[in-house]
């Protein structure tokens, strides 16, 4: 009664198994490529919406600007210009946290890196109002400090 482990059986098996998690990876890392672009365009649209709201007719969304910080898995940036002057700024879009859950918050950021809150992205009524009526939010102060420290590392490429 001897019993001989088929190492041939298992070596199939086993590579069934690697193919099978190597594809479930390849789906997974194509439809975060593909979902890129979609999500770049929608939060386009969120700035474009937060600086109209905010500053009507004064600037042109541009093309969304890589960041190169660990940080930006909470944040994207975004070209802007001034269309009267044509001076060029950012926007940056970043996910911060409230008592109302996470809110979107939009920031315009100088080419000498002054910062300045734009609005609230897709929040209206009482509740913006209440975040608004804020005078001295450590949130916002803390991003407005944090930046140009994303912005400069991610114009450093």
């Amino acid at each position: 009664m001897e019993n001989k482990f088929n190492y041939k059986k298992f070596f199939i098996n086993y590579g069934i198994l690697i193919a099978i998690i190597g594809f479930i990876f390849l789906v997974m890392i194509y439809t975060v490529k593909l979902s890129r672009k979609s999500w770049q365009n929608n939060l386009k649209v969120c700035v474009e919406k937060v600086l109209e709201d905010n500053y009507p007719d004064t600037w042109n969304v541009g093309q969304f600007v890589f960041i190169n910080n660990p940080l930006s898995l909470s944040a994207a940036c975004y070209e802007i210009s001034n269309k009267k002057t044509g001076v060029k700024s950012s926007a940056v879009i970043i996910r911060d946290t409230s008592f109302y859950g996470p809110v979107s918050v939009v920031f315009i950021c100088d080419e000498n890196l002054n910062v300045e809150f734009a609005g609230y992205s897709s929040l209206h009524g009482r509740i913006e109002q209440q975040l608004l009526n804020k005078k001295s939010d450590k949130r916002l102060e803390y991003w407005q400090n944090k930046i140009p420290e994303i912005i400069g590392a991610g114009n450093n490429e």
